[in-house]
């Protein structure tokens, strides 16, 4: 065979420039890859977020009233997360739970360690000090399971009310201290008050546990501003939300305090004008 028709393979220029382009590539497609990733996230969250509103309805189907925010807060804090987890296919995990002691009590450890997959965002990734994962951490260090260490999280807090400036009237919201508060008492509307909003990423000094009944908060200011007690998430842009008539949609950084104190309270007589949805 001559030399002029043996195969010829590529120079290691012409390898250069295939590398090259296929780097341009996969630069261009991988900003792409990602934003379908969060997308589908940020879907998964919204859908959790039904899930919870589907159990709180369920709840004042039986009960007259949506269960009480953080109830015998001075001794037991029970947490409106755990009087619904039978409606989330947690029966299991609510019947171990006595409610005649804390949750932080070592009878209620086996429970309140139970991770609760309804209660996780998929996205959160911004993590505060004193929590590893889906749980909280080790509070002093020890490697004991010592009261209140180790118990699992949630990255949805209730909404208590707006705290923002020109409100004076304390837990206007829904799921609220030591009440319960019936569809009847939102008279600002169902689909005009929120229920349930992220607060992602939080640990045992924040109140992430979902066992512990101050995992409800009052809004204070704008969104995605501080991970402590307010509407928090790692979904770019925003937070999802759960309404009262079990609709979630998602809310923007740049929506207005005064639109969102509106949405926080629930018989104020503020109901929000501007559109919040995406």
């Amino acid at each position: 065979m001559s030399r002029s028709a043996m195969p010829r393979g590529f120079t290691l220029l012409e390898l250069l420039v295939v590398v090259a382009i296929v780097g341009v590539l996969v630069g261009l497609l991988l900003p792409a890859v990602q934003a379908a990733r969060e997308a589908g996230r940020r879907a998964a969250c919204h859908n959790q977020l039904r899930q919870i509103g589907f159990a709180l309805h369920a709840y004042h189907d039986s009960h007259g009233v949506f269960p009480t925010g953080c109830a015998e807060l001075e001794t037991q804090r029970i947490a409106w997360s755990l009087l619904i987890l039978p409606r989330l296919e947690q029966q299991p995990v609510f019947a171990s739970f006595d409610q005649r002691f804390s949750y932080r009590n070592k009878v209620n450890r086996q429970a309140a360690e139970s991770v609760i997959p309804t209660y996780l965002c998929p996205s959160t990734v911004r993590l505060q000090f004193d929590r590893l994962g889906d749980r909280v951490n080790d509070r002093n260090g020890n490697g004991i399971a010592d009261p209140g260490d180790f118990l699992a999280v949630t990255d949805y807090g209730g909404i208590a009310g707006s705290a923002m400036s020109g409100v004076s009237e304390l837990l206007n919201g829904v799921l609220i201290y030591d009440r319960a508060i019936a569809a009847r008492d939102i008279r600002d509307g169902l689909s005009q008050t929120i229920l349930v909003a992220e607060d992602t990423g939080r640990g045992r000094s924040m109140d992430g546990e979902w066992s512990n009944g101050e995992n409800i908060f009052d809004q204070s200011g704008p969104i995605n501003v501080l991970q402590n007690n307010e509407m928090w998430s790692d979904h770019p842009g925003g937070v999802n939300a759960l309404y009262c008539d079990g609709s979630a949609h998602f809310l923007t950084e740049g929506m207005s305090n005064s639109v969102l104190s509106a949405l926080c309270s629930r018989a104020l007589s503020d109901v929000a004008t501007d559109s919040v949805l995406p």
